[in-house]
């Protein structure tokens, strides 16, 4: 079974445990997941985060008994998984826009509001084409020394205040190899929310010893990757990666088990806004 066929299979698992408190993290270990790339490759196919089909379902299975039936707002929370009738108001609000006590008093709902369960015709629109293959490598563990920060994937920026501030300040770190490699590493934790991330911009360096207090050490495990290309503008590498996680990673049967990937910008990489610029991505994979 390939990763389309695993998400499309959750689809029916989050459909079985709607009267549970089942969460997203129980299905994507389930699966062999990590949280996060669940989350990326639920999206990339579907169009919902798997949180929010979840509570979307959720909500328009209550609606008839919220509306035919007088059980308790709170014991109907409950039924459904949610800790509170807090909780369930907040996303019932969140989806339809009014409290389930308005809702009740209506006695109807805009059916348009309610998330029917996904299916493999509605689907369909997600479907890609396969064009290419990475290439899978296996690295030896990489030793670098840069900035980390957080970084909201609604900012829009192309991070080259950070990567400025690094460069800044390279004449202050020992041991860096030569030729100058730079990487850019995305990192997250278990559980965290894919809506943002955290970042580490750096330069390789032979071995960890002296760090400047203004600058971060972080060590690259030995580790088995995807590798894939990107070549034009820094700026739109987010056709990469969509590509990456819309086209290719659903139809294999790679897992993907870090809670990182980078980026290695080496001899090829001519500068972020050369068009014949390349970079590339790794992607680490099980190494079984």
């Amino acid at each position: 079974m390939n990763n389309r066929e695993l998400i499309l299979s959750s689809i029916q698992v989050i459909e079985n445990n709607l009267r549970s408190k089942t969460s997203v993290l129980d299905i994507s270990q389930e699966l062999g997941f990590s949280f996060y790339y669940y989350c990326r490759l639920f999206r990339s196919i579907t169009g919902y985060s798997p949180k929010a089909y979840m509570l979307a379902r959720k909500i328009a299975e209550s609606i008839p008994e919220l509306i035919e039936t007088d059980i308790r707002i709170l014991d109907l929370a409950l039924k459904f998984g949610f800790g509170s009738s807090e909780a369930y108001t907040r996303a019932f609000y969140k989806i339809i826009n009014k409290n389930p006590s308005e809702i009740r008093k209506e006695g109807t709902i805009n059916r348009q509001l309610l998330r029917h369960p996904l299916t493999d015709n509605e689907l369909k629109k997600f479907e890609h084409a396969l064009d290419k293959e990475p290439e899978v490598v296996s690295l030896d563990e990489i030793k670098l020394v840069g900035i980390p920060f957080y970084y909201d994937l609604s900012m829009g920026n192309d991070l080259m205040e950070q990567w400025s501030l690094l460069t800044q300040n390279l004449s202050a770190i020992p041991n860096v190899k030569k030729p100058l490699a730079f990487y850019q590493l995305q990192f997250w934790f278990p559980n965290q929310d894919n809506d943002s991330i955290y970042f580490y911009v750096a330069v390789a360096v032979d071995k960890l010893e002296s760090i400047p207090i203004q600058l971060t050490a972080k060590t690259i495990p030995a580790q088995t990757y995807l590798k894939f290309r990107h070549k034009g503008l820094a700026n739109q590498v987010g056709h990469t990666y969509r590509y990456i996680y819309e086209e290719w990673l659903p139809e294999t049967h790679y897992k993907l088990p870090g809670h990182f990937n980078f980026e290695y910008y080496g001899d090829e990489h001519l500068g972020p806004y050369n068009p014949d610029s390349i970079s590339e991505i790794y992607i680490p994979i099980d190494n079984k």
